[in-house]
């Protein structure tokens, strides 16, 4: 009977270790996004509605989203070149 039962909780415990596993497997991978942007920002003191729009610029995936992000913040909200640079780039996803 002990054997039995070990053999159970063995199975129970293999079973979700190979679950968990699965989870880590296909979790997605970490990404930026304009908040992280705008969170390195505001650690420099900058922070203001125009870095929220040029770090969402920045995310966007449009053409040239990470020259008019380092754009709109470095004329607009008097970001050194190259915060703007690190800014802009932890916004891309």
């Amino acid at each position: 009977m002990k054997g039995s039962l070990r053999t159970r909780l063995a199975s129970v415990a293999v079973g979700a270790l190979a679950i968990g596993g699965m989870f880590t497997v296909t979790a997605p991978a970490a990404q930026a996004a304009p908040s992280d942007c705008t969170t390195y920002l505001a650690a420099f003191g900058f922070s203001s509605t125009d870095i929220n729009l040029a770090c969402t610029v920045g995310g966007s995936g449009l053409p040239a989203d990470s020259a008019l992000c380092r754009l709109l913040l470095t004329s607009v909200s008097a970001v050194p070149p190259a915060l703007a640079q690190t800014a802009c780039s932890l916004a891309k996803p």
